[in-house]
This record gives C-alpha cells, sequence and structure tokens, in this order.
C-alpha cells in the first residue's frame, strides 16, 4: 500500500511540475503578436538554393544548431555539461552533415525558447532574412548588385526589429556580470557557434570577387573545408567572435552598415547563450527579462537615440562636447 502510494506522489510532484513549467512560459507568452514579416520579394529570391546548394544547405544546418542550442540550454538549465557539449552539439553537427536543403522550421525545433523570447528569436529572424538575402543578390545574376543591396537593406531597417547598423562596442557587450558563463562552461558547442559565423562572413568577399557561378562554387570551397575542419575539431582557442571586417573586409568597406548589424546579431547571440546559460539568472522569468533588457536598451536600432554602446566616431564625439 505505501508503494503505491508513493509512486502517486512522485507521479503528483511530476505532473505538478509540468503545469508550473507550462504556466511559466504562458505567462511569458502572453502578450507577444506574432507580428512576422515577409521577406523581401525579388526575383534574385532563392539563387542560392537554385545555383549554390552546396554552401546553401550549410547555412540551414546554421539555423538547426542556433535553436536547438537555446532549447536545451532552458531545458537543462544551462548547467549539464554533457546534455550541451557532448548530445546537443552532437545533434547539431548530425543535421549539418545531412546537407538539409531547406531551412528548418525554428519554433518546432525550440517551442519553449520561442515562447520564453518570442521577440528576440523575431529580431534574429529578420537579419538571418537580411543574411539571406544578399547572399542570394550576390549569386544571383542581377545586373546592379550595389542597388538590389541597398534596397533589401533599406526593407530590413524598416523593420521594429532591425538590430542597429551603427558600430557596438561588443568587448563591454561581453563584460555583462553573466558574460562569458557560456563559453566557459561550454566551449565545445561556443567554438562552434563561432564556426557558424566564421562561414556566414568569410563567404562574401570570394563571392562578390569571382566573376561567374563556377568561380563561385570554387571560391567558397576552401572556406567549406575550413569551416568543416572547425566542426570536427572546434577553434576553443578563439578569444572571441569573428567579425564580417576581419574575414571579407571589401564586403565591409562597401556595405558598413550591413557589416555593423552582422557583428551586433553574432555578440547578441553570445549574450542570449550567456544569459541561459548563467546561474544567477536562475528562473526562466529572469532570463526573459533580461534578454529583453538588453535587445531593447542596445541592440534594436530603435535605441539609438540613447544606446550608451554605440561607438562614436571622432566627428560624433567633437559635436557632442
Amino acid at each position: 500500500m505505501s508503494g503505491k502510494v508513493t509512486q502517486r506522489a512522485r507521479r503528483n510532484v511530476f505532473l505538478a511540475a509540468i503545469i508550473l513549467m507550462v504556466l511559466a512560459v504562458t505567462a511569458c507568452n502572453q502578450f507577444e503578436p506574432r507580428d512576422k514579416r515577409f521577406y523581401y520579394r525579388a526575383f534574385w529570391n532563392f539563387a542560392l538554393r537554385e545555383d549554390l546548394a552546396e554552401l546553401d544547405s550549410e547555412f540551414n544546418g546554421v539555423d538547426f544548431g542556433h535553436s536547438n542550442l537555446y532549447e536545451n540550454l532552458l531545458l537543462t538549465g544551462g548547467t549539464d555539461v554533457q546534455a550541451i557539449e557532448d548530445r546537443a552539439r552532437k545533434e547539431t553537427l548530425a543535421f549539418i552533415a545531412s546537407k538539409p536543403r531547406l531551412n528548418p522550421n525554428e519554433e518546432a525545433i525550440a517551442p519553449t525558447y520561442m515562447k520564453l523570447a518570442w521577440r528576440a528569436q523575431n529580431t534574429f529572424d529578420e537579419a538571418h532574412a537580411l543574411h539571406r538575402a544578399t547572399y542570394d543578390i550576390v549569386v544571383s545574376d542581377e545586373p546592379d548588385k550595389d542597388r538590389a543591396i541597398r534596397n533589401v537593406l533599406a526593407y530590413y531597417q524598416e523593420s521594429a526589429y532591425a538590430i542597429t547598423a551603427k558600430r557596438l562596442d561588443h568587448h563591454r557587450l561581453d563584460a555583462f556580470p553573466y558574460s562569458q558563463s557560456f563559453r566557459k562552461r561550454f566551449p565545445l558547442f561556443n567554438a562552434t557557434i563561432w564556426s557558424y559565423h566564421y562561414l556566414q562572413v568569410a563567404v562574401y568577399d570570394p563571392l562578390q570577387a569571382a566573376r561567374d557561378l563556377d568561380a563561385k562554387t570554387q571560391a567558397v570551397r576552401p572556406i567549406l573545408s575550413t569551416y568543416h575542419r572547425y566542426l570536427q575539431q572546434p577553434p576553443v582557442q578563439w578569444t572571441f567572435m569573428p567579425l564580417t571586417a576581419e574575414l571579407s573586409p571589401a564586403f565591409a568597406a562597401r556595405y558598413p552598415e550591413i557589416a555593423n548589424i552582422f557583428d551586433n546579431l553574432h555578440m547578441l547571440h553570445d549574450n542570449i547563450s550567456d544569459i541561459l546559460a548563467s546561474e544567477q539568472l536562475p528562473t526562466w522569468e529572469g532570463k526573459r527579462g533580461e534578454i529583453y533588457r538588453i535587445l531593447n536598451a542596445y541592440y534594436l536600432a530603435s535605441a539609438d537615440a540613447t544606446n550608451p554602446m554605440i561607438v562614436k566616431t571622432q566627428q560624433e564625439r567633437e559635436h557632442h562636447h
């Protein structure tokens, strides 16, 4: 009899925990409208998928990796090294190795995280769409690529979720009390994330310099080889994330606003990984609050007038004084 009572009590505790988890996520998600925008429509849409499928499939793997990481960090409490470094990372590597033809449904991969911080995810989605659009334009036979890229940038900046195009002080953004929690506890997965970011920005200059599709295909292959070497042997010796100007200086010089957006996007990824891994923010509500605090104050373009993390030029400093 006592065994049955104990079993029933355990089942009730388990069910109560599940209910509390559902209620916590529901409360976090209660007032967040799903105001997603359609991507910028043009004849060059999906040129990367059609003409450089090998590279496109790698980016699809990147999309899975971020979502899979956030979901696992959230559900494991951000402290289970084996769950993240071994299981979740290997799931991501297996997905990348499958060479997915289409980009995955990230809300299906990370439903809990999406409910917790949907506005942050939509910020990622908008910036990732800008990434995809610029790849499509560069690969396509669009005759005026410069105009097309600037049109896409203008469309992106119309979004309420647009990341600032100003250069941010990434080292200050990497100095919060919880900063570097993720990379210190999970160095392999952190280096894997930075390897994704290497791939995303390293291809711009070679793609732009190549004259035709065959040349573009050949130009990205050494980068893909390096990327896959990083996946197999994560560059844990790196001390900071890759920056666009370091890996594609010509693209960054021609489109400094886009380069800033991409670097700021990748810094936001690091911040959110740290928040989800930090024991200083033990509750989901606390993590959500900090994600939205930094998003609203430091990353969204709507905060440009008051953002203390913007690196001012010499001219701006002189004007201020």
